[in-house]
């Protein structure tokens, strides 16, 4: 009987052996398979920076090879992507996915919207010759023509707003009218709510870097025919309504950036002519004759910088450096200040402080406007521009390593306008 088994135990072994080297060879190769066609896998990547708001071309992407599973969305050819516009900013290298890119057709459903910023529609009816140029991302001004009365009158209402999307063409029955959704401050939307549905909409695009917010009077069509359309760069604006030749006053701000204490306000209150504004930024002003050194000490000083304006002309404060959030907004504190002179050296001054800081994976904006009555070489002074928790961090990002760090420390801004003898405009 064992005889007998013998012979069956090897013809069992012989074709067990025979088996596993069978399915061993048949699972490895496609085992084998399956990595080199892995292996051999590329998807489209970023070749350089790739900023938000840019239409990509072929010199911007390159294909990389890529291991084991695929991100999803991700594409794997570059023509695929040329001409799409990128709404979320990409490094070099990173995949290119269908979540970064913005297309016409979807509207930009997949917009951000920054805390404490608002979206709106409005219908271009006269830039149509600008649309195929808009993308989502770019910067743009708002002008607002009024057709009504007898003198036509246009105004640029927002400036450097975002755009959101471009949604083509809103059609009711009459001509096509082109819609684009913008990013705005709350304080905004309703006028631009009221312009979009009584007055005809113009969009000046603007350079990516631009951020510049100047005073743009409203202009009347006489004024087409009776303003010139170039100016001295040397020669102070005039007031509106000012005849060629009259005398223009002139302002000059004497304006100091302190490293100073949360406390300013509450250390200086016998020097100040009241408690100060309590918004998102606190202002006051000094007493007459108290000079700004003397709520300051000299080691606190980060910077200092006469600015001239002219009266009703506005001047920006650009405030130590300005740095980029995720989003590839532009991240910084500016002050626009603009002088109406009065009698006996008297200046009511309009403060427009502005500070933009990171939030999440983007940005928000905090926007103050104020008149202070000032006389002339009163100072005054600005505190407060960052939350408790962020004034310290908001004056490292500023002044960098120029300031020691402190959570006690705040920005405190310094204003001494003085009028100075008014100059004669040359004549038109």
């Amino acid at each position: 009987m064992k005889r007998n088994l013998v012979p069956l135990l090897g013809i069992a072994f012989v074709v067990a052996v025979a088996t596993t080297g069978i399915f061993y060879g048949l699972f490895v190769g496609r085992i084998r398979d399956s990595e080199a066609s892995a292996a051999k896998r590329t998807i489209v990547v970023a070749a350089r920076a790739i900023d938000r708001g840019r239409q990509v071309d072929a010199a911007d992407l390159k294909l990389s090879p890529w291991a084991g599973a695929l991100p999803p969305g991700v594409y794997q050819r570059v023509e695929d992507v040329v001409g799409k516009t990128i709404y979320r900013p990409a490094l070099e290298n990173e995949p290119i996915t269908e979540d970064r890119t913005v297309v016409e057709e979807n509207k930009g459903e997949r917009g951000v919207i920054a805390r404490g910023m608002r979206a709106i529609s409005v219908r271009i009816s006269e830039s149509n010759g600008l649309m195929p140029f808009l993308r989502a991302g770019h910067r743009v001004d708002l002008q607002v023509v009024n057709l009504r009365g007898n003198d036509p009158v246009v105004r640029t209402l927002l400036q450097n707003a975002e755009v959101l999307s471009v949604q083509g063409a809103e059609n009711n029955g009459q001509a096509s009218v082109p819609v684009v959704n913008l990013l705005v401050d709350p304080r905004d939307a309703d006028r631009v709510a009221l312009a979009d549905s009584a007055a005809r909409i113009r969009l000046l695009l603007r350079n990516q870097t631009d951020e510049e917010h100047l005073a743009r009077p409203a202009v009347e069509f006489r004024q087409v025919f009776t303003e010139p359309l170039l100016r001295a760069p040397a020669t102070p604006a005039a007031a509106p309504g000012l005849a060629p030749g009259a005398p223009v006053a002139r302002v000059d701000f004497e304006v100091k950036l302190v490293s100073g204490r949360s406390s300013f306000f509450e250390d200086n209150a016998s020097r100040l002519t009241g408690p100060p504004q309590e918004a998102a930024v606190r202002i006051a002003a000094l007493q007459r004759g108290v000079a700004s050194d003397a709520v300051m000490r000299p080691q606190e000083l980060l910077s200092a910088e006469t600015l001239r304006a002219a009266d009703q002309g506005a001047v920006m404060v650009r405030a130590g450096t300005s740095w980029k959030a995720a989003n590839g907004n532009a991240c910084g504190l500016r002050i626009q200040l603009l002088p109406r002179l009065g009698g006996n050296g008297a200046i009511r001054l309009r403060v427009e402080p502005e500070m933009t800081m990171e939030w999440g994976q983007g940005s928000t904006t905090r926007r103050v406007v104020a008149d202070v009555d000032l006389s002339d070489g009163q100072t005054m002074a600005l505190s407060g521009f960052g939350r408790a928790a962020e004034s310290a961090n908001l004056l490292q990002k500023i002044f960098g390593g120029r300031v020691n760090p402190g959570a006690s420390q705040d920005l405190v801004v310094l204003i001494t306008p003085r009028v100075m003898a008014p100059v004669v405009q040359a004549a038109r």
